[in-house]
């Protein structure tokens, strides 16, 4: 009976693979994986936060995306023919008349604008929740009354509660002229507030000196289509009939403003990269001048520099991969305590997975392993393993 042949020997490990070479070195490889990932946490830390500056005005420009602000483009207020005009709009679902004014709020750098528009007092509630806002705390401002309703991450960024007032009276600077009394918290998605259309409408107010507008809303899925009709209109004698301020206009001077934003970045993200690139380099390097009777007796058995070559930029682009993934996890992490416990609490929104910022830090493993590949070939190309295993041998 023939005897049974014995399980097969386990494969031995091999030694050109980059994994080989980081389960051997911990320490080499934990050394250029930390340094690594530090930067690349340093760089997430400093690059996501900025995304802020598009993300909260964003988050104002969504405002338009319930209603259009409309007001007459050559004429002081919207008379009997405008108005036909505009309700003439096919796409319309309806419309109220308005006034607009300003509560400054805090950006990020500098100060951004919010909307409080002057609204009559029986038509706050329906306009609330078509823009997806809902009473929180308070109530509504009174008919007649200088009140007003604030969304609440508005109020925490001012640092107004309930019952504390702002406007031009209470300080100079602010766009709000008179002085209003915070009544009611606002929460949901529209960063705005509202007021009374009546107060704002006295003839021998200051309110009055701003124009009224109307914000007109869509039927359900045509924003677009009224948003267009409206750009179109035209009064009896051939001209543009409306001043409109929509979702679109909104964006577009979002990308003006932030126009030269990338030019920043892009050189804070090229500069930080090759810093990076360089120190990595020469921990690759160091790194190698302790492995050189290693790669030596590779030479000396008959391995081809360029497979060797391979070698070392595998292992580079593994300790780049592990980096990135452990830097950016902790950077992110970073950021999200930061915006919840800081930004949040001023309104300021900041996007975690915003695309740029990632892109950016990927500039980080890819110099990273660039440079030290360039770095190690060079070395390898320079070795000569007969002197390296004379002096080992002496």
């Amino acid at each position: 009976m023939p005897r049974p042949s014995p399980p097969p020997a386990p494969p031995l490990p091999r030694a050109l693979a980059a994994r080989t070479w980081l389960r051997r070195n911990p320490r080499a490889a934990g050394l250029l994986l930390g340094v690594q990932a530090l930067v690349t946490s340093l760089f997430v830390l400093v690059i996501t936060p900025t995304s802020a500056f598009r993300a909260t005005s964003e988050r104002h420009a969504r405002t338009l995306d319930a209603f259009t602000i409309v007001a007459p483009r050559s004429r002081p207020v919207l008379d009997d023919d405008l108005a036909a005009l505009l309700d003439a709009n096919p796409a319309q679902g309806g419309r109220i008349p308005a006034r607009v004014y300003w509560l400054r709020t805090p950006m990020i750098v500098g100060e951004g604008e919010a909307p409080l528009l002057a609204l009559d007092a029986a038509a706050q509630p329906a306009f609330l929740a078509r823009v997806g806002l809902r009473l929180a705390r308070g109530r509504l401002p009174a008919p007649g009354t200088a009140e007003a309703a604030v969304h609440e991450t508005l109020l925490s960024a001012r640092g107004l509660g309930l019952g504390d007032a702002f406007g031009q009276d209470v300080a100079r600077e602010e766009g709000v002229p008179g002085r209003f009394t915070v009544v009611g918290a606002l929460a949901g998605e529209a960063f705005l507030g509202v007021l009374d259309l009546a107060y704002a409408s006295r003839p021998a107010s200051v309110f009055v000196r701003r124009p009224p507008i109307e914000l007109v809303w869509a039927r359900p899925g045509r924003k677009a289509e009224s948003d267009a009709w409206l750009h179109a209109a035209r009064d009896a004698g051939g001209e543009p009939a409306f001043r409109v301020v929509d979702a679109a206009f909104a964006r577009a001077e979002i990308d003006r403003l932030l126009a030269n934003l990338p030019l920043l970045l892009g050189f804070v993200t090229g500069a930080v990269a090759l810093v990076v690139a360089w120190i990595v380099s020469l921990l690759s390097v160091i790194a190698f001048h302790l492995r050189r009777d290693e790669f030596a007796l590779y030479l000396a058995l008959g391995h081809a520099r360029g497979r060797l070559a391979r070698k070392l930029a595998r292992e580079s682009f593994a300790v780049a991969a592990l980096a990135w993934g452990a830097g950016l996890g902790l950077g992110l992490g970073g950021v999200a305590l930061y915006a919840a416990g800081w930004l949040a609490p001023k309104g300021i929104v900041v996007d975690l997975l915003d695309p740029g910022a990632l892109l950016c830090s990927l500039l980080v493993p890819a110099c990273s392993t660039l440079g030290a590949a360039f770095a190690l070939v060079r070395e390898l190309r320079r070795m000569d393993p007969v002197a390296v295993l004379q002096r080992r041998g002496a």
